[in-house]
């Protein structure tokens, strides 16, 4: 296979003309600026274009679309291969854009330690782990992303309806979000002791049972106390027995098989008490370019600090970081936040999108909001023993509403009801 750069982004133009079905192939490996020459940049953009909207790109189509190149469109056209060596071809290409990318990120880094930029070192290295990221379009026409939702539609049909996104382990929980979606942030709010770190690591636990790779940063527990909540839920054994040492005999195997299953599952912990903006994005930078993290669970949102910046401002600054973490990672963001005081002293304790600690951005930025809310936390004579109600306050890809689930205080799980299938409830307006 040649090494020169020129012959393999024209062996890549010249089978994905030949064979448009190639594109889809390699469209997370390539963009126009990986390619070393305008021209050669203006033919990708037009094959794009017309592969997006659902069009032929063929040389006669391209070379309408950019006739200043008609010439080179038709040169190629001649020359083209079946489309069947486009991938390996296209990953020399991207090999090719990352070593030239990689020398002048060297170059800026060696210019900075010269200069003692103390900031040249941590740019360097989100330039370098930017390197491996799939390629992520942003221009779109109003025709591509109609193209594109029928698409989507078409897969789903095909594939048969199964669940869009990554499972919350709830069954009736996953048929109203349709599970976690790539880019989206999701907040889930409650009071204290409501078990909202429970609710984020049986989420996570679930995640990675699936076979998901999942990312946990911890501000709010250790790393060990996490590991126990982990092993209660994989074996249920009590988590309070466990940490007591009163595991009675039979628990023990159910403990060893347990633990047993989950530890391979894939899931990294950071545990950090007051962890930086600028540090849980690093982080969650390299576990996505280094391990492959598919989605990322934060205990919890108003514990990350931005340094020099007042509380109003922080939270704000946090809420836009994670959303456009959640977008550049194209992975799915839940992050845990804190329920104002105020909700206490009301009748109806259940909390909404309001409540949350310095709510404005939090409320924006996510795409979906839910609050968690057990009766029995207030009231010691409560109906509602070991249930919990999931609200939904905000859901960009549905119907708003609650939905109960059991709660299972000896290892703190959530879990479906069982065998009755509630109806989605409709929130009061």
């Amino acid at each position: 296979m040649s090494q020169n750069p020129a012959h393999a982004e024209e062996a890549v133009l010249a089978g994905v003309m030949a064979r448009n079905e190639a594109f889809h192939d390699i469209a997370a490996l390539l963009t126009a600026e990986q390619f070393t020459s305008p021209q050669r940049q203006r033919l990708w953009s037009a094959i794009r274009d017309a592969v997006l909207a659902g069009e032929p790109a063929d040389p006669v189509t391209l070379m309408d679309a950019i006739p200043d190149d008609a010439d080179f469109v038709l040169a190629l056209a001649t020359n083209a291969t079946t489309g069947s060596s486009v991938t390996a071809y296209a990953e020399l290409v991207r090999e090719n854009w990352r070593m030239r990318e990689a020398a002048g990120i060297g170059q800026r880094l060696l210019m900075g330690a010269k200069e003692r930029d103390p900031e040249s070192v941590n740019a360097a290295i989100s330039a370098l782990l930017s390197l491996n990221a799939e390629v992520t379009e942003h221009e779109f026409t109003g025709k591509q992303i109609l193209n594109m939702a029928f698409q989507i539609t078409d897969n789903a049909f095909r594939n048969g309806g199964v669940l869009p996104g990554i499972t919350t382990g709830l069954r009736e929980l996953d048929e109203i979000l349709g599970g976690w979606h790539d880019s989206d942030l999701t907040i889930v709010g409650g009071r204290p002791a409501m078990g909202k770190t429970a609710f984020m690591l049986g989420l996570a636990e679930a995640a990675a049972a699936a076979g998901k790779r999942v990312g946990v940063f911890s501000a709010e527990q250790p790393a060990a106390q996490i590991g126990l909540r982990r092993a209660a839920l994989a074996s249920r054994v009590s988590a309070t027995a466990m940490r007591s040492g009163r595991v009675q005999d039979e628990d023990w195997a159910k403990l060893s098989a347990g633990i047993g299953g989950a530890m391979g599952r894939q899931m990294w912990i950071y545990d950090r008490s007051a962890v930086t903006l600028d540090e849980l994005v690093g982080v969650a930078r390299k576990w996505k370019h280094a391990h492959g993290v598919e989605i990322l669970f934060i205990d919890y949102a108003q514990r990350i600090t931005v340094p020099r910046a007042d509380r109003i401002t922080e939270v704000s600054q946090v809420a836009r970081g994670l959303k456009n973490l959640a977008r550049d990672l194209q992975v799915p963001v839940v992050a845990l936040a804190q329920v104002v005081k105020g909700v206490d002293t009301r009748v109806d304790k259940r909390p909404n999108a309001g409540d949350l600690a310095n709510s404005d951005e939090l409320t924006r930025e996510a795409d979906q909001i839910l609050m968690l809310y057990r009766d029995e936390v207030y009231n010691r004579d409560s109906q509602e023993t070991g249930i919990a109600e999931i609200l939904i306050e905000k859901n960009r890809h549905g119907p708003t509403g609650y939905k109960k689930v059991r709660f299972v205080a000896e290892t703190m799980a959530f879990e479906d009801m069982g065998n009755g299938r509630e109806a989605l409830r409709e929130l009061a307006a």
